[in-house]
Parts: C-alpha cells; sequence; structure tokens
C-alpha cells in the first residue's frame, strides 16, 4: 500500500525538558571557508568590508537582512529601543541570562546601540549617522520614517535605503501590518503548501519574513554594485521589499501556468503537480524518505530499481514526463509499494546504487550530527562581545571561496555598543553621553 507523508499532529512545547546535545568535536570560532576553517583573528575577508550599514530592523526579517551584511563583512550599526531592545530578544527559547538564542544567531556580527527614536533627540541621532554609513535598513510601517523626517528625501541623495514591509511601500495594502503568517498566505504559497482536503500548512519557521530580509539584502548589494560602477557618484535608491511579494517570487510557473490556461495550481501534498515521480515515501521501518526520479534516465534508473524495468522512458506509455503525469497513480503505487517493503537504509542505499536521486528528512538532532554539515562547517561558535558563554550558530550563506563570511560575535548584550558608536561616529564625549543617558534617549 502507498504511503504518502500525510502530516502530523503532533505539538512541541519550547519549555519541555530534553537533553543537551553534546557539543560537537572540532567546533571553533571560525570563518566560513570552503577549504577549512579559519581562526577567528585571522584576517577579515568579507566582501563587504568597508561598506557601513545603518540597521534599524526589527524582529525577523530586518534582523535576518543586517545579519547576513554583517556576516560578510559590513559595518552593522543596529539600533534598538532603550529597555526591552528588539522584540527577538525575548521570542523562544532564551539563554541562561534570559535572552533568546534565536536572538544570538540573528544578532551576531553587529554593532548593538540603544536609541529612541520616538524623542526627537533621538531622531537627530539616527539622522547624524543615516548621513555616515552607506545603507539603511528598516522595516517600520510604510510612512513612519517619513512622519519622523528620516525617509529617504530626509538623508543624503547617495544613501541605499532599504524598506521592508508586508506589501511594499505603494499599493492599497501598504499600510497594513504585514507579519510572515499572514503574508505567506497572501503571497501564495499558504495555498500551495499542504493537502488539498485540509486546512492550509504552516511550516515551523517564519518563512516569509526569512525571505524578506533575504530580498532585502540581495537588493542592497545590487544597489551598492550600482553604485560603485559610476565611481560611487551615482544616487542611491530605495530596496522595496515586501513579505508577501518575497512568497510570490518563489512562485515558479504558477503565474504564466494561470495566466496561459485559467489552471490554478492546487496543494499537492507530498508530491509536486506536473512532476511525476517526486514523493514523500514512508518505509517498512516507518520512516519517511524523499525520492525524486523525474528526469527520463533518472525515471528508467529507479523503476529498474524498484523491479520494474518494463515501465522505464523505453516504454512508450512512460516515455516522457507528460506521459508520466496522466499515469501518476500507477506509478506512484509500484514505487511506494516497493519502498514499503524495504527498511529505510535500504532504500536509500538501493536508490544512491541507482544514480536517484533521495534522501531522509532530517530533524535538527539529525543536521546537528550529520557528517555532511560537518564538513562543511555549517556550525560555529562564538561568544558575545561582552564575553560569557559561546553558542553554536548556524553558519549563513553561501560558502565564498575567496572572501568569506564569518561570525566574530554572538548576538551582543543590549546596548553593548552605544557609547563606543556615539564616541566614534558623531564624536560625542562623556558629558554628552550621560546627559543622553539621563534624557533616557539612549
Amino acid at each position: 500500500m502507498l504511503r504518502f507523508l500525510l502530516g502530523s499532529c503532533r505539538h512541541f512545547s519550547l519549555c519541555a525538558e530534553s537533553p543537551v546535545p553534546a557539543r560537537l568535536p572540532g567546533l571553533a570560532r571560525l570563518q566560513h571557508s570552503a577549504t577549512g576553517p579559519e581562526e577567528a583573528d585571522s584576517p577579515p575577508h568579507g566582501p563587504l568590508q568597508g561598506i557601513k550599514v545603518l540597521d534599524l530592523g526589527q524582529v525577523v526579517a530586518g534582523n535576518f537582512c543586517g545579519a547576513a551584511l554583517a556576516y560578510f563583512g559590513a559595518d552593522v550599526i543596529k539600533v534598538e529601543p532603550p529597555g526591552a531592545g528588539d522584540a527577538l530578544r525575548s521570542l523562544r527559547t532564551a539563554d541562561t541570562s534570559g535572552t533568546s538564542l534565536w536572538w544570538r544567531s540573528y544578532g551576531r556580527n553587529r554593532r548593538c546601540i540603544t536609541v529612541d527614536m520616538r524623542q526627537e533627540e533621538g531622531r537627530q541621532i539616527i539622522k547624524q549617522l543615516a548621513n555616515k554609513v552607506d545603507v539603511l535598513v528598516e522595516n517600520f510601517r510604510p510612512g513612519v520614517m517619513e512622519k519622523w523626517n528620516l525617509g529617504p528625501k530626509d538623508l543624503k541623495p547617495e544613501l541605499v535605503f532599504a524598506r521592508i514591509s508586508g506589501y511594499g511601500q505603494t499599493g492599497p495594502k501598504a499600510q497594513l501590518a504585514g507579519y510572515a503568517s499572514v503574508c505567506e498566505g497572501y503571497g501564495g504559497f499558504r495555498h500551495l503548501n499542504g493537502f488539498a482536503d485540509r486546512p492550509p500548512v504552516r511550516p515551523n519557521m517564519s518563512l516569509g519574513d526569512t525571505l524578506a530580509g533575504l530580498h532585502a539584502a540581495f537588493g542592497i548589494v545590487m544597489a551598492l554594485l550600482h553604485r560603485q560602477r559610476h565611481n560611487n557618484e551615482a544616487p542611491g535608491q530605495v530596496v522595496d521589499a515586501a513579505i508577501s511579494e518575497s512568497m510570490f517570487n518563489m512562485m515558479e510557473g504558477c503565474i504564466p501556468e494561470y495566466a496561459y490556461t485559467a489552471h490554478d495550481r492546487p496543494p499537492s501534498g507530498s508530491t509536486i503537480s506536473g512532476v511525476v515521480p517526486s514523493a514523500t515515501l514512508q518505509s517498512k521501518d516507518g520512516k519517511y524518505l524523499i525520492i525524486g526520479g523525474n528526469g527520463d534516465s533518472v525515471y528508467s534508473r529507479l523503476m529498474a530499481a524498484v523491479g520494474r524495468p518494463d515501465m522505464s522512458s523505453a516504454n512508450p506509455l512512460y516515455a516522457t514526463n507528460t506521459h508520466r503525469c496522466q499515469r501518476a497513480d500507477e506509478i506512484y503505487k509500484v514505487i511506494g509499494d516497493w519502498v514499503a517493503s524495504h527498511t529505510h537504509e535500504e532504500v536509500l542505499e538501493a536508490m544512491a546504487e541507482a544514480r536517484v536521486p533521495s534522501g531522509p528528512i532530517l530533524s535538527t538532532a539529525d543536521i546537528y550530527r550529520e557528517e555532511q554539515y560537518r564538513q562543511r562547517h555549517m556550525f560555529e561558535t562564538a561568544a558575545p562581545p561582552g564575553g560569557g558563554e559561546e553558542f553554536t550558530l548556524p553558519a549563513m550563506l553561501p560558502v565564498l571561496t575567496g572572501t568569506p563570511g564569518r561570525t566574530k560575535w554572538a548576538g551582543p548584550d543590549l546596548g553593548h555598543h552605544t557609547e563606543e558608536v556615539l564616541k566614534e561616529q558623531l564624536k560625542l564625549d562623556d558629558a554628552a553621553i550621560v546627559k543622553l543617558q539621563q534624557q533616557k534617549v539612549i
């Protein structure tokens, strides 16, 4: 019997006790190089060295963008409100100090200062800093920065001004609040993700936020490249990254398919529409795995491996993907029955021998111990710049062979760099800083 992945009703508590995994051997404070780790005191090689960024981003999307730029060498000044700081600091699992481990990852490499932007004195500090950097990142609701006289027209013309929002800076929905959970639905992703007879499924991560941060970072680098190609004399530009449109950008051929044929691609469970065979299957020992045998030659090798060479692409009934889509139920039953009669390990070994793409579905615990990830140096350790315990953080991608990124420090404590940055960038003396502290501006 064909056994596809039909979903899970399991729920996990963030507060539930679970064994703490042993620290992996060989982890170090690394530079992320394809050829191997380099110690953190080696010369920096990030391609964004010399680029200065003022990061007003918040929670997930803005923080991912800022972290990515800082990981690859930019000097990123992260601004937070005094007191509570960025909301990400208190989300999900915390370390012994009460600070989110998520923040320790996404806050990495940035210099963190506190400024109350609700006060005029705070906004003046932001304006002065903005006029000393190459890039500004923000993800306030559209119009807020203009209300504070901190919009693109209020700052130096060469500034690259990156804006992340739910629906973009223009259009009838621009002013609406835009969390990833909502925008993933509006961008089409939630319609496709799941099963036709059940409610749309949310993956257990803020995918839309992270993709928006990635799109913003990509836009920033393109804008900087444009400026560089014009001898740094070209005016800056606005990078307008919307969470909903970042999801929309992942929609493959859905739009041309609908515009041309009026076919509205539906959710397809553990398979993918129009590509056969590609599915999640369950083995004899109850484990799930994925097999993708959708190229003509790959498909033929797959069918030979499951004992049905008569169903290869040499048979006119299965000659092309179009033919196979017409006989999808038959094909999936044959493959599914074969997988269900073998163990997980047996299936993966047979697929590897036949050169058919296949693989397990790894949990975080699996990934943490996986040799492939370890040899690719996907785990880095670092402490906050103020010292204290070290944290294991995922490397940020992609891997660059000549100018790799690296984790220099984990997400700092709130306001760790405030005095340093204000003295360095704005030349404020101790008396001026004390006055700002007394006024609760910083």
